[in-house]
């Protein structure tokens, strides 16, 4: 394996309950694969050197009930980075190989144990899991929840929901503001444990 370039991650990440749920379902995880930093609560912002084995920013937005949806989305975050931690360091082609089975892998787990537990049944997560190795950003995503590049001030939207309302759009039925009003709105298409099987996107 070359060299990682000389990059410094530096980040901050938080989450909030909203105004409308009683709990928070939200988890995120800022890691080095290398497995000598995890973090997973808000916190100052912080700052790591990427390694042989890259780093990951994922986000997952949990649903299902109760405390279902917060299950689902702990799993998730634990899931991928065990697999990305377990493995050798890969090439960038065999990283983004490793990020999609590892998302594949978190939602067997997921499923099963929605299948196997009556409180659990029906829970879910949505999952985008940025990953950084060597200097290419690998992005994997199940569901809606967003990944955005900053660069020169200007914020772009990298993933595409997978949602009705995003279908719709890009179907030309409906517009972007016609969406925000859409009564189906938050109907996504996959999350994951939903289903036994996933289609990760990769970008």
């Amino acid at each position: 394996m070359p060299t990682p370039p000389d990059i410094a991650i530096e980040v901050f990440g938080k989450t909030d309950v909203g105004l409308i749920r009683e709990h928070n379902e939200d988890n995120f995880l800022v890691a080095d694969v290398n497995g000598t930093t995890r973090v997973s609560d808000g916190r100052p912002p912080f700052t790591f050197k990427l390694g042989e084995k890259g780093g990951l920013l994922l986000v997952c937005d949990g649903m299902g009930g109760a405390a279902a949806g917060e299950v689902a989305a702990q799993m998730a975050a634990d899931a991928i980075y065990d697999a990305l931690t377990s493995a050798e360091p890969q090439p960038r082609d065999g990283f983004a190989r490793l990020m999609r089975r590892a998302v594949q892998r978190a939602n067997e787990r997921i499923f099963i144990q929605s299948r196997d537990n009556q409180s659990e049944r029906g829970m879910g997560t949505t999952c985008t899991v940025a990953g950084l190795v060597d200097d290419t950003l690998v992005v994997a995503q199940i569901g809606d929840s967003r990944c955005y590049v900053l660069r020169d001030g200007k914020l772009a939207q990298v993933t595409k929901d997978q949602s009705l309302a995003w279908q719709l759009i890009e179907a030309g039925a409906m517009t972007p503001d016609e969406a925000k009003a859409f009564e189906h709105a938050n109907i996504i298409l996959q999350a994951l444990g939903v289903q036994e099987n996933v289609e990760v996107v990769l970008s």
